[in-house]
C-alpha cells in the first residue's frame, strides 16, 4: 500500500511495509548506496555530511535532524545535479530538506514518510524528480526493506 501526496506544495510520498524500525532507519542514514546511489559516508549522527552519487551527478547532505529508529533530516548543502534536457537545474536542490519518519504500526509494520521539503512544482526539475522520487521510494526503498536482511 502507498499513498502519494503534494502536502502543501512539497513533494511527500509514503508507503506501509513489514520491516524493524530500525533495519529501516540504516537504510536512511547508513545504506543508502543500496538501494538509491553511492554513498560516500554513513550518517551516524547529528552534524554529519555525506555524498550520493551516480558518478559526475551527485548531492552532499548534512544531518540536522537524528532521531533513532523514528526521524531522520538530510539538508541538501550542496549539489551536481544534471538531468538531460533541463538546463538550470544544477544547484536546485541546494537548501532543500528531506525529511524521513519511521511510525512503528501494529503486526511487524511501519509507515515510511518521505517529504522533500523545498522541492516544489516551480521547480525547474519537480516533473522528472517527482517522479524518480516515486520509483525509488515506492520499488527500491520499498522492496530493500522487504527482502534484505
Amino acid at each position: 500500500m502507498k499513498s502519494h501526496n503534494k502536502t502543501g506544495e512539497d513533494y511527500g510520498y509514503s508507503f506501509t511495509v513489514i520491516c524493524d524500525a530500525g533495519k529501516a532507519f540504516d537504510a536512511l542514514s547508513k545504506k543508502i548506496g543500496d538501494w538509491w546511489g553511492e554513498q560516500n559516508r554513513p550518517a551516524e549522527k547529528l552534524g554529519d555530511t555525506f555524498t550520493v552519487s551516480w558518478g559526475e551527478p551527485w548531492y552532499r547532505f548534512k544531518i540536522i535532524e537524528y532521531e533513532l529508529r523514528h526521524k531522520i533530516c538530510w539538508e541538501c548543502i550542496d549539489a551536481n545535479q544534471i538531468i538531460d534536457g533541463l538546463e538550470g537545474v544544477q544547484k536546485e536542490w541546494v537548501g532543500t530538506q528531506l525529511i524521513w519518519t519511521i511510525k512503528e504500526l501494529d503486526r511487524g509494520r511501519i509507515k515510511i514518510i518521505f517529504t522533500h521539503r523545498g522541492l516544489v512544482p516551480e521547480f525547474i526539475c519537480y516533473e522528472f524528480c517527482s517522479s524518480t522520487w516515486d520509483n525509488f521510494l515506492g520499488t527500491r526503498l520499498k522492496k530493500y526493506l522487504e527482502t534484505s536482511s
